[in-house]
């Protein structure tokens, strides 16, 4: 059923205008029943849709779907973003750790060892399989810890520090080490040579180290 504008709804109510003759429909009648459908089915203030070619009209159209548009496109493109910079940064995983420094041990040579001490000669001082120089950075009566400074020779693996033991009294022929000192150090099958072939650092021990071990 087709909805009554203002003016054909005065129309029909004055057709049935007693006061006018008309003859009056029972209340319980189809055309009153029908006439009352037709009444509250009536907008009482009905708005013309605004022209879409009436520029002031279109201004006056509410613009809340625009907007509800955009704050959805904007959400999709933060969300996008969001997933873009995990993709890019990654897992957050902590630095891997710096390796453990690595440590030789020598032994020093045995107090009972008895060795009488030949001239110092350059050719036995290349044939030694490990040389270095270092500095005495720990001192104790059992051991020194020695920092190395340089390999001649011996060095893989990363070796940054090694540790002299001390199995009792010094021989004369070996080195005292005083912590804070440095030192050139000569070592076969893991003892500590002697008789000249570790020294405290000096130039003449130095030059000897350079021209022995340098190719």
């Amino acid at each position: 059923m087709s909805r009554m504008n203002d003016d054909e709804l005065r129309a029909a109510l004055s057709r049935r205008d007693p006061a006018v003759g008309q003859p009056v429909d029972a209340a319980s009648g189809p055309q009153a029943r029908a006439l009352w459908e037709r009444t509250m089915n009536t907008p009482v203030d009905q708005h013309a849709t605004p022209s879409t070619t009436d520029p002031a009209a279109r201004a006056a159209v509410p613009s809340r779907p625009r907007r509800r548009l955009a704050f959805g496109l904007a959400a999709a493109v933060l969300a996008t973003s969001a997933v873009g910079a995990a993709i890019a940064l990654g897992p957050l995983t902590p630095d891997p750790a710096p390796p453990a420094a690595q440590v030789m041990a020598l032994q020093a040579p045995a107090s009972d060892v008895s060795q009488a001490c030949a001239e110092f000669d350059i050719a036995f001082l290349q044939e030694m399989p490990v040389a270095f120089q270092a500095e005495a950075v720990e001192v104790s009566d059992t051991s020194a810890v020695l920092k190395v400074d340089r390999w001649f020779r011996g060095g893989e693996d990363g070796v940054t520090t090694v540790r002299v033991s001390k199995t009792g009294s010094e021989m004369s022929e070996s080195v005292e080490m005083t912590e804070g000192k440095a030192y050139l150090v000569t070592a076969r099958d893991g003892i500590v040579s002697i008789c000249g072939y570790t020294g405290e650092l000096t130039p003449d021990l130095l030059t000897s180290f350079e021209e022995a071990f340098t190719p």
